[in-house]
C-alpha cells in the first residue's frame, strides 16, 4: 500500500514521535511510506530519511496528527483512507474545530478521553476510532541506561517536556518538596525544555524553580536534563518511578514508556492515561475537577473547560508509599504492566489502522 504522513515528524515533539514509530511499524510491514515534516528536520531519525518526500499524486492511505483545522490541507493527497490522529486536554474543543471531521474518513483520538471531548463538540461518533499510541519494546530491552550524575537508590523521573501550564510543574515540586528532605534517598529527576516562554500556555521553568527552592531549602535531591536525548527509553531504564502532576493529558506517553522499562508509575486520577493504567498497575493519585485557566487552553478559551486538580496532599503520601514499598508494589504490579505494554506496541497500533483502510 501506497501511504503518507504530513504532519509534524521533527524535533522533541510527541506528534512527532508517534509519526515517526508509525510510519517506521508500516514500513516493517512492506508498505511504500512517504513522509513530510511540517517542521523542520531537526532531530529526524537517520533510519527514516529515505522515506522523507515532496508529496505527489493520490495515495492508497493519507495519515497525520495535527490539529483539526489542518485537515483539509494535510489530507488532501487522495480521496480515501484519509486518517486524522488529534487530541485535546481541556474538555472543550476551540470555537470552530469540530466541523473539520469532515475532511477525514476517521479520526482517531488516543483515548476514550480525548473521544468524549470530541464527541460533545458534535464529532459523530461513528467517524472515530479509538486507536492508542505505543511503544518499542525491542529498544527498551537492548538500550543501555542513562548515565544519570545521581547517586541516591531511589530515582523519580518526571518526564515533562515542553513546560506548559497544564502540565502542572508547580503542583509537581510542591508535593516533592513536602515529601522528602535532604535526608532522603531519592532524587527527582526532571526532563524538560528550560527556555524562556513564548505562548500564553508556557511556563518559565527557571522562575518555578527558583520559587521552590526558596521555599523548600532542605529540598530532596533534584537533576535537571533538558539536553536532547536520542534513545529516551535509557532514561527511564535508569530510574525507579515515573510521576506526573498533570491537570489533564489525552493519553500521557510517559507512563505507557515507564511501564514498558518497568518503573512504577504514578499519575492523578483522571485522563487518558485510564485507558491503560488502574489500580491494580498504578498508584493514583486523587483530586477534583475545577475550571481550566484560561491560560492552559489552545488556540480559544472557555469559561467552561474543566481540568483535574491533583490533591497535593495525597500526592505526598503516594510518593512516600512508593519509595517504601516499591519492592512489593513492582512484584504485585509488573505481570499486569507487562500484559498492557505487549497490547500497546507500535505495531498493534499500525495493525489498528490497516484495519480501518478500505
Amino acid at each position: 500500500m501506497r501511504i503518507c504522513w504530513h504532519g509534524f515528524l521533527a524535533t522533541n515533539h510527541s506528534w512527532s514521535i508517534v509519526g515517526q514509530n508509525i510510519c517506521r511499524a508500516l514500513i516493517n510491514r512492506g508498505h511504500e511510506v512517504h513522509m513530510f515534516s511540517t517542521n523542520g528536520l531537526e532531530h529526524f531519525p537517520q533510519d527514516l530519511r529515505q522515506n522523507l518526500r515532496v508529496l505527489e499524486g493520490d495515495y492508497d492511505m493519507q495519515l497525520t496528527y495535527t490539529a483539526m483545522r489542518n485537515f483539509s490541507h494535510y489530507l488532501s493527497h487522495g480521496n480515501k483512507n484519509r486518517f486524522a490522529i488529534w487530541n485535546y486536554e481541556t474538555t472543550v474543543l476551540p470555537h470552530g474545530f469540530a466541523k473539520n471531521y469532515r475532511f477525514s474518513d476517521r479520526m482517531l483520538p488516543s483515548s476514550q478521553f480525548s473521544k468524549k471531548i470530541f464527541a460533545d463538540a458534535g464529532v459523530p461518533e461513528e467517524n472515530m476510532v479509538v486507536v492508542p499510541h505505543g511503544v518499542n519494546l525491542d529498544k527498551f530491552e537492548s538500550v543501555e541506561p542513562y548515565p544519570l550524575k545521581t547517586k541516591k537508590s531511589f530515582k523519580i523521573l518526571a518526564n515533562i517536556a515542553q513546560p506548559h501550564i497544564r502540565k502542572n510543574i508547580p503542583g509537581l515540586l510542591e508535593a516533592y518538596g513536602k515529601a522528602f528532605t535532604k535526608q532522603d534517598d531519592v532524587c527527582l529527576v526532571l526532563k524538560v525544555v528550560n527556555k524562556p516562554p513564548t505562548e500564553a500556555f508556557d511556563v518559565s521553568f527557571n522562575e518555578i524553580y527558583t520559587t521552590f527552592k526558596q521555599k523548600y531549602k532542605n529540598h530532596a535531591e533534584v537533576e535537571i536534563l533538558s539536553n536532547f536525548i536520542i534513545d529516551i527509553e535509557g532514561l527511564y531504564k535508569s530510574c525507579h518511578a515515573v510521576i506526573t502532576m498533570t491537570h489533564a493529558e489525552c493519553f500521557w506517553m510517559p507512563g505507557l514508556e515507564g511501564m514498558a522499562a518497568g518503573n512504577l508509575i504514578i499519575a492523578p486520577k483522571y485522563g487518558g492515561q485510564l485507558d491503560y493504567m488502574n489500580a491494580s498497575n498504578s498508584l493514583l493519585i486523587d483530586g477534583t475537577i475545577g475550571k481550566a485557566d484560561r491560560r492552559m487552553q489552545y488556540w480559544t478559551q472557555s469559561p467552561y473547560a474543566a481540568v483535574f486538580n491533583p490533591s497535593i496532599d495525597h500526592a505526598i503520601d503516594v510518593l512516600r508509599f512508593a519509595k517504601d514499598n516499591y519492592e512489593n508494589l513492582m512484584k504485585d504490579f509488573r505481570p499486569r504492566m507487562k500484559k498492557v505494554v505487549q497490547n500497546h506496541t507500535w505495531d498493534n497500533v499500525a495493525a489498528q489502522i490497516l484495519e480501518l483502510a478500505k
